[in-house]
């Protein structure tokens, strides 16, 4: 009996746990690898995890793996955009505002792309002529301007 899934849950992560604990369910009934794969494909069809990884995660289910999470990955980990950072990018910028990204990347030792996120959204600013400013101009300010472009309109018809 074939049975064919009609929804496509993409790879996200769950949808691959659900494909990891077949391959282990499988590896313990004492399938082999290639019957493991044929029947996912008959199941999950376009959606099936690859060839490669099937057999690699029978095999460590083989060896005696029971968790289905992924090994820790090697590298850099990620930060994120804590309190703490945004209060010291929004302090370092308020002492300067003529700072640069990698001024502020060498001050606070904060990558550059974060500190650029930090000041666009978190901060609403924008860099202007050097200096980074707010990115919208408050209501006070607005109108400022407004009347500003108005007078300057009026003395030039004259």
């Amino acid at each position: 009996m074939t049975v064919h899934v009609k929804q496509d849950f993409g790879r996200g992560r769950n949808f691959n746990m659900e494909q990891k604990a077949v391959i282990k369910f499988n590896a313990k009934l004492g399938k082999s690898t290639s019957e493991t794969f044929r029947s996912m494909q008959q199941v999950y069809v376009d959606t099936c995890l690859g060839r490669t990884a099937v057999f690699e995660w029978h095999k460590r289910f083989l060896e005696g793996r029971e968790t289905l999470e992924d090994d820790k990955k090697s590298g850099r980990p990620i930060l994120v955009r804590t309190p703490e950072m945004i209060e010291k990018v929004r302090d370092f910028v308020a002492n300067d505002l003529n700072a640069s990204l990698k001024m502020m990347d060498e001050a606070l030792n904060i990558s550059r792309e974060t500190i650029r996120t930090i000041l666009h959204e978190d901060l609403g600013k924008t860099k202007v002529c050097a200096k980074f400013v707010p990115h919208t101009l408050r209501s006070d300010k607005k109108s400022a301007r407004i009347n500003l472009f108005q007078r300057h309109r009026c003395s030039r018809r004259k």
